[in-house]
């Protein structure tokens, strides 16, 4: 995978959740991820075709999705619920959104799909075992979550 693809998606990630719901993360490594079954609960899945093709996963545990979604909607919400949900989505949203606009400033093409939510501990997200994916750990004061990346050109 273009290294390139890569660092857009930590940037906005970090400005993303300061920014949206007021919540500080830290990247914590890097690490090809052979299988996609996630250590979290909930995860927000968005498509992205152009001069890559794959799709992006945010994937958070109960407690910090519900943080993130008490602070973007200004109201305290400690169960995982619809609202938590959309947050979720929106904030998956909103962090492709960043990074695409950053890769298009280097002169990619590419669009992006309406976010995708899915419910559970430990749910599996097939993916075509042609395209790499680059798992990239995040901590903050509220947990840690995952972004997987995996793209191919």
């Amino acid at each position: 995978m273009n290294v390139a693809f890569i660092n857009p998606f930590i940037e906005s990630t970090l400005r993303s959740l300061e920014m949206m719901a007021s919540i500080t993360a830290e990247k914590v490594g890097l690490s090809v991820k052979e299988d996609l079954i996630t250590t979290y609960d909930i995860s927000a899945i968005i498509g992205i075709t152009g001069d890559t093709s794959g799709s992006i996963i945010l994937s958070f545990p109960v407690g910090l999705a519900c943080r993130i979604a008490s602070n973007m909607l200004m109201e305290e919400i400690s169960t995982l619920d619809r609202s938590v949900e959309d947050a979720i989505g929106e904030i998956g949203n909103i962090v492709v959104g960043d990074a695409r606009r950053l890769l298009i400033q280097d002169g990619f093409s590419l669009s992006i799909s309406v976010p995708t939510v899915v419910v559970g501990k430990g749910h599996k997200i097939s993916r075509s075992g042609d395209i790499p994916c680059i798992a990239i750990p995040f901590k903050t004061e509220s947990g840690d979550f995952e972004v997987n990346v995996g793209l191919k050109e």
